[in-house]
């Protein structure tokens, strides 16, 4: 087998204190050789993921690894900054309905009923729209036809 065929990989970083390092090997027909690991600085590992794909499978591997590994990553540590609203995306109800304009007819804040409802002022105004209670925003003309 000639050596220019032979695929290396060997990819490092660092994050904090702790060192990463991934590396994959094969020939681009036998199955590809992966390493993953995590280190302290006394060099104990600390995480690690070793296995074999085939060349073939590549492809699909990498998207659904890098996928679970990204949702993983989220649910173990949600994203800094902003905290969504309790009910953001949430299908509103008949009763959410009759309540939302019932406290916009009392002279609510926005400010309000957003803490109120858990939405967003853009849910807030939207649903508003929906319900007829405000008029809906600009839309562009239509173009002549």
């Amino acid at each position: 087998m000639p050596s220019s065929s032979h695929l290396t990989l060997d990819r490092r970083t660092t994050v904090g204190s702790i060192s990463y390092r991934i590396t994959a090997a094969g020939d681009g027909t036998e199955p590809v050789e992966l390493v993953i690991a995590g280190r302290d600085p006394d060099g104990r590992v600390l995480s690690s993921l070793t296995g074999e794909i085939r060349p073939a499978d590549l492809p699909a591997v990498a998207d659904l690894v890098s996928s679970a590994l990204a949702g993983l990553a989220a649910l173990h540590h949600p994203p800094t900054g902003r905290r969504r609203p309790d009910n953001q995306g949430v299908r509103w109800s008949a009763e959410d309905d009759a309540r939302l304009i019932a406290r916009h007819r009392e002279g609510a804040t926005e400010k309000a009923l957003m803490k109120e409802f858990g939405r967003t002022r853009g849910g807030i105004h939207a649903r508003l729209e929906r319900l007829g209670e405000i008029p809906a925003a600009d839309q562009p003309e239509p173009a002549p036809t």
